[in-house]
């Protein structure tokens, strides 16, 4: 592993971190997964338990920039249709204009809409919106992939849907030992050891992969990378195997 690889690695994971800082004001999920003290975990969990990790489900999401709602306004297809949202937080309606989204629920924004409408065009006005695509959620793909980089989730996204969009694992990628890094509760990062080859021959499921997820793919025999990683990523408390 050269120095220029060690440096592309190392700022890509510093930009992770801060995509997480910057996320912090998500709804989090907790579904009662938290780190364990020794022994194999048969699947890596769904969720953090009050951590930063956070679950391509509506329930729960707030809606941040960059993010692209399906909006239906039923009976009304003028006034229907696909809108991203700004970096603002912003989305433009027809006829209302502009309308903040930005830190609401699907559902709030769905009931924001419907009240904008109901002043001076519609009665009783029935709105739903639906999340096309989950760009504000991201994940960070590292090390030996052809395109590493920070890659925004599009719905529910497994190991194997994310590395092909970084392009595939290249010729010197160590498939028996990917790693994911998620954080599992305030302060704590665990890193997952993931045998892709095992995944790929059907013996294991494909593990979903979540928000902030940090997904590193070292080259054969570059041990002292991930452990270069791992005394640079805070709250890192240890492995565990998929």
């Amino acid at each position: 592993m050269n120095r220029a690889n060690i440096l592309l690695f190392t700022t890509l994971l510093l930009a992770a971190t801060a995509v997480q800082a910057q996320d912090s004001n998500f709804t989090e999920l907790d579904t009662g997964a938290g780190p364990t003290q020794g022994g194999e975990l048969g699947a890596i969990p769904d969720g953090a338990q009050n951590g930063a990790g956070f679950l391509l489900s509506e329930a729960g999401y707030v809606i941040g920039p960059a993010d692209e709602l399906e909006i239906e306004i039923f009976q009304v297809e003028e006034l229907s249709g696909v809108e991203k949202v700004n970096s603002r937080g912003f989305i433009r309606m027809p006829l209302i204009g502009n309308v903040q989204v930005a830190g609401l629920s699907p559902e709030q924004a769905e009931d924001l809409i419907a009240q904008l409408y109901e002043v001076d065009y519609l009665q009783d006005p029935q709105v739903n919106i639906d999340i096309t695509d989950y760009a504000s959620q991201q994940v960070t793909l590292m090390g030996a992939v052809e395109k590493p980089g920070i890659y925004p989730l599009k719905g529910h996204t497994t190991l194997l849907e994310a590395l092909a969009m970084a392009g595939g694992t290249n010729r010197l990628a160590d498939e028996e030992e990917i790693i994911v890094f998620r954080t599992l509760g305030p302060g704590e990062v665990v890193g997952y050891v993931v045998n892709l080859e095992e995944i790929i021959a059907g013996e294991k499921r494909d593990p979903e992969v979540i928000g902030n997820d940090r997904i590193v793919i070292a080259e054969s025999g570059a041990k002292s990378f991930i452990k270069g990683i791992t005394d640079t990523l805070r709250g890192f408390v240890g492995f565990r195997p998929y």
